[in-house]
């Protein structure tokens, strides 16, 4: 079993740990089969591709999972069969937490296995294939086997530059171009050379003189009032928050038009004012013209 293959195996088995645990069964990987993947790698097929990020080791790993496995999943997820069916906007949503999630726990195994740091590793739903690494690809690929019905496959790519940083010899040793070693220079050029530049530059070169110029004055900012002038047109978003509620995932997705479910305000509180997600005044509602306006009862409060 070569290096590459063994971190293949153990990224795997952490990803069916994962797995396991996001469907509620239990999961197994079976071993990896080594089936390289040619060419560039494309977003828009029938796979769903995440990129991981190692910055410990300043590598990135391609995982790669087919779609129709994923809508089986993500079904189990929201408790129902295997069978989704397409995946509208929401499903397509925890379908991409879900390969993240997965991604992540690989790139970390990753480094542990090398003994590096697993913090700071980062994985997404990749939807921009420019950001991939080129080929060559040395792809590993398995099952995990998920409950009694269900076996999802799992592929990891290893760029060149991947394997490189790895530190994992690529085997292409062979397959790359030989360096060419310059011949050797006559005697009598040599000299020539060494004449030419003991003699310095040609005669038609000239050296080159700047004008010599003064720092552009700064003009002094009146206090609390220039500086703001620059910032003045910038747009913020400001949001009105009437409540919050923390709700499971099955509960969210079977909500139905007339479905009622409580907040964590009361209805005589006031309600919170963000701009851009940040708290700066509470406040109460009002009526202006037909249309709901907030009164400002509280600046810069306390969160709590």
């Amino acid at each position: 079993m070569s290096d590459l293959e063994h971190l293949a195996d153990s990224m795997l088995n952490a990803a069916s740990v994962v797995l396991g645990r996001l469907v509620e069964q239990p999961a197994a990987a079976t071993g990896s089969t080594r089936n390289d993947h040619e060419g560039s790698i494309h977003t828009d097929g029938t796979e769903l591709i995440t990129l991981a990020e190692v910055p410990s080791l300043g590598a990135k790993i391609v995982v790669r999972f087919p779609r129709s496995d994923m809508q089986a999943v993500v079904g189990i997820m929201l408790g129902g069969a295997g069978d989704l069916g397409e995946m509208g906007p929401m499903q397509l949503s925890i379908a991409s937490e879900t390969v993240s999630q997965i991604a992540v726990a690989m790139a970390e195994q990753l480094a542990r296995e090398l003994n590096a740091s697993p913090d700071g590793v980062r994985a997404e739903l990749c939807t921009d294939a420019g950001v991939l690494p080129p080929p060559p690809f040395e792809s590993y690929e398995a099952t995990i086997k998920v409950g009694e019905d269900l076996s999802p496959r799992v592929s990891i790519d290893f760029a060149a530059i991947t394997r490189s940083k790895l530190g994992i010899d690529t085997g292409d040793a062979a397959a790359a171009p030989a360096t060419a070693i310059p011949a050797e220079e006559p005697a009598e050029e040599k000299l020539l050379a060494r004449r030419s530049r003991a003699v310095g530059p040609p005669p038609d070169a000239q050296s080159v003189s700047y004008t010599p110029m003064q720092p552009t004055a700064m003009r002094a900012a009146q206090p609390g009032q220039a500086n703001l002038d620059l910032v003045h047109d910038v747009p913020l978003q400001i949001s009105a928050v009437l409540g919050k509620t923390v709700m499971p995932l099955r509960e969210v997705v079977s909500l139905q038009s007339g479905h009622v479910f409580e907040l964590d305000k009361l209805a005589a509180e006031p309600i919170d004012l963000y701009v851009n997600n940040i708290l700066i005044a509470r406040g109460e509602v009002v009526v202006v013209d037909d249309k709901y306006a907030v009164k400002i009862s509280e600046l810069n409060p306390q969160v709590g």
